[in-house]
Formats: structure tokens, C-alpha cells, sequence
């Protein structure tokens, strides 16, 4: 019987797992256009050119940086990126 009840479990936990990791796109009007994917390791954005950054978490949730970028997602279906000396509005695409 307790061996049944593991299976709801771990269907909730996948479940969960997968509301975590999430994959957005951002159009940024004066700069790149962007996918991001977010997980316990970080935002991973992807730039037109193939260029990628991993972002490790802050203590701010969805606001992710390193010594020369930073992603901040917290404002609602919006981002801010700055990557070196520039620095982008972007907004998160449908879907």
C-alpha cells in the first residue's frame, strides 16, 4: 500500500521540476533578441550570434548576474539586460 502512494509523489515532484525549469523568449527593440532558460543553475541566455551566458541566481529571484552582465527578469513579461557598456529593454515574447 505505501508503495502506492510513492507514485503520486513522484509525479508531483517531476511535475514541479519542470514548472522550474522554463525556457523564454525576449525581443529586445535596440538589441538582440534572446532565449532564456531558466533552472536551479541560473538563467542560460542565447544570442542570435550563438553566443552564451550562464547567469548564476542572486538572491533577488529572477535577477541573475556576473562580473559584466546582468539579466533582471523581475518586472512583469519584461527584462533588462546589460552586457558590457549596453544596456537593453527587452520584452518577453508570448507562448
Amino acid at each position: 500500500m505505501n508503495k502506492l502512494l510513492l507514485i503520486p509523489a513522484f509525479a508531483l515532484l517531476v511535475a514541479c521540476d519542470s514548472v522550474r525549469d522554463r525556457t523564454e523568449t525576449y525581443t529586445c527593440p535596440n538589441g538582440p533578441d534572446l532565449s532564456v532558460a531558466y533552472s536551479d543553475d541560473g538563467a542560460r541566455i542565447v544570442f542570435p550570434t550563438g553566443r552564451v551566458e550562464l547567469l548564476p541566481p542572486t538572491e533577488d529571484e529572477d535577477f541573475y548576474a556576473k562580473p559584466g552582465v546582468v539579466f533582471d527578469a523581475r518586472p512583469f513579461r519584461t527584462a533588462r539586460l546589460t552586457d558590457g557598456q549596453q544596456s537593453f529593454q527587452c520584452d518577453q515574447m508570448a507562448g
